[in-house]
């Protein structure tokens, strides 16, 4: 994991829980629920779907 500026862990995802993630999402599960469920932050869930769209899901470490 990396850190960030005040010293916390990142988390970082592969490109298999991201994709099980939006598919939560296209069956219908609301994105606060499997944001919740994931235990992750529902913002970091919404960016997925917004690169997916795009065609620019990448996983953990992968283009930084």
């Amino acid at each position: 994991m990396s850190k960030t500026s005040q010293g916390q862990h990142r988390a970082r995802y592969t490109l298999e829980f991201k994709l099980e993630a939006l598919r939560l999402i296209k069956a219908g599960q609301e994105a606060s629920v499997t944001a919740r469920v994931l235990g992750m932050p529902k913002q970091t869930l919404s960016n997925w779907v917004r690169l997916a769209e795009k065609g620019a899901l990448q996983g953990a470490g992968v283009g930084r």
